[in-house]
């Protein structure tokens, strides 16, 4: 498995709008309603100018596929960054690699956007949401 480039930043937030009014009229940025998501309130993301999603923002109470592995405690500050998502190669490697291991991961797939996903704990507590596109 390759790690090809850091994906995004997930942030949990009471104030979706406020978090991505900031990066858009401070940075310039784009923001658009995520995929799967009902609103732009309930699921954000903000998009750098070659319109990659970057970062994502959340309200605190919603459900995450990581949900499940970590339970999510809401928090203030850099507290509040859910996870680093990581764009990777080789899904069944990983999955080969987390087996042997025996760690808990969790699974989840996007196909919307042609996204697998991985979710792991590293060992000191950061969350990873590891990107699989087009597998």
């Amino acid at each position: 498995m390759a790690v090809l480039s850091l994906d995004h930043v997930n942030i949990r937030t009471p104030d979706v709008m406020g978090t991505a009014t900031f990066f858009c009229d401070l940075l310039g940025l784009r923001k658009g309603i995520a995929p799967g998501a009902p609103s732009i309130e309930t699921g954000c993301w903000i998009y750098d100018p070659e319109d990659r999603p970057i970062i994502h923002i959340g309200p605190v109470d919603a459900a995450y596929p990581s949900d499940r592995l970590i339970p999510f405690t809401p928090a203030h500050g850099s507290g509040s960054v859910h996870h680093v998502a990581l764009e990777c190669d080789d899904h069944a490697g990983i999955l080969g690699r987390l087996e042997a291991s025996g760690l808990d991961y969790a699974l989840s797939d996007i196909p919307q956007i042609g996204l697998r996903q991985i979710f792991v704990q590293e060992v000191n507590g950061i969350l990873l949401e590891l990107n699989f596109r087009g597998t």
